[in-house]
């Protein structure tokens, strides 16, 4: 199910991970990669980044920690699933110090960790947080849940929506995450208070809504000098209507409409019907609770500080009450239970978490010296 635990190589994938957390990303590990079905690999990192109001990037790193890490074909290979996921940048780390693999990284335009960067991340002293579970065991709570019951239902919803940013991001990636949170929302309301299940629950939650918004701050990057008008209905059509390849399904849903019209039998009134009943359908879904909070802080970085405040969450050693979170983030958290009908009074009493580490703080900025610790500079 998850990576194996103790392994050096998932240890300098969480390494790398909380380096660039600690550099201002908003980072997630262990995506899986499917075409048509089929599972193709799984990205070690996936990192996105908001350096400007009108600016967004994506980027993948492979990480291997081998004896024979073979770098060369990972550069090879890691320009190849840049290209094929259609994102900014590539990352290859690696124990390798070897210069011609630094030189054909560099030909390819992939940024090579070599065996001197990951050296000095894996002896530095700031790159270390206490208060996180690894991967693993943030796979192994999911597993639990799914053998308690027999099946695999919560790990197919967490996969899916971690799959959607790779094939999908943007107006797709947002409702299948937003999908994911009314089925971890649920399950939380309905669980034992303060059970495992219930804060495994409220942790996945987290981590669904924290990919809703770094995919709705994707999608009105483009829109940030419109008015709020404007990115409101932009957001209210894509909800409804999703996205793919900007080929929304109210176009899809339009040419099959025109087709009914001239070739079925009593075609002008066969169309009418299809489309009143699709656009009825469409618009008995609250979209607008979500689209109204995000057209207001949009032009801000509102939503990429609560996605990154929300992962924190789903990985803090012990999960955060709602109430514990910062205001704006709740505020959207709160979108998100309305857009489901789902109660923000019962969800915030469904667990109580003991202890100091109970709360948790929005991400700091990137620490001082963070850029300096090998010849990788992570601001750009």
């Amino acid at each position: 199910m998850g990576p194996k635990s103790g392994s050096k190589g998932y240890a300098l994938e969480e390494l790398l991970r909380l380096y660039f957390l600690q550099s201002g990303y908003f980072v997630l590990r262990g995506l899986p990669y499917t075409i048509d079905g089929e599972d193709i690999t799984d990205v070690d990192l996936w990192l996105y980044e908001r350096p400007a109001a009108t600016t967004r990037r994506r980027s993948i790193v492979d990480i291997k920690n081998k004896k024979t890490p073979k770098s060369a074909e990972r550069v090879v290979w890691t320009k190849g699933l840049q290209e094929a996921l259609s994102v900014d940048t590539a990352f290859v780390a690696t124990t390798d110090k070897r210069a011609p693999v630094k030189r054909l990284a560099k030909k390819l335009g992939v940024i090579l960790l070599d065996g001197e960067v990951t050296g000095k991340l894996s002896s530095s002293e700031k790159i270390k947080d206490d208060d996180r579970i690894s991967g693993e065991d943030f796979d192994l709570l999911v597993k639990d849940v799914d053998q308690s019951r027999r099946s695999k239902e919560w790990r197919n919803h967490l996969d899916d929506t971690q799959r959607s940013l790779l094939t999908s991001f943007g107006f797709q990636s947002a409702n299948q995450s937003l999908n994911t949170c009314a089925y971890f929302g649920e399950q939380a309301l309905t669980g034992q208070p303060n059970s495992k299940l219930v804060t495994t629950a409220a942790r996945l939650f987290y981590l669904s809504a924290a990919i809703v918004a770094i995919s709705l701050d994707f999608v009105v990057a483009d829109a940030a000098f419109r008015s709020p008008e404007e990115r409101q209905q932009l957001l209210i059509e894509g909800l409804r209507f999703g996205q793919s390849d900007d080929v929304s399904s109210l176009n899809t849903v339009k040419m099959a409409i025109a087709l009914a019209k001239q070739y079925a039998e009593s075609g002008a009134g066969v169309a009418k019907q299809i489309e009143s009943k699709f656009l009825s359908d469409a618009n008995r879904i609250p979209a607008e609770i979500i689209a109204e909070f995000v057209a207001k802080v949009s032009a801000r970085d509102q939503l990429f500080n609560s996605a990154r405040e929300l992962e924190k969450a789903a990985f803090a050693t012990r999960s955060p009450t709602f109430d514990s979170l910062s205001t704006e983030t709740k505020a959207f958290l709160g979108s998100v239970l309305d857009f489901h009908g789902q109660s923000r009074e019962r969800f915030a009493a469904a667990w109580q978490s003991k202890g100091p580490t109970a709360s948790v703080s929005p991400p700091s900025e990137p620490k001082d010296g963070m850029d300096r610790l090998g010849p990788l500079f992570i601001k750009r």
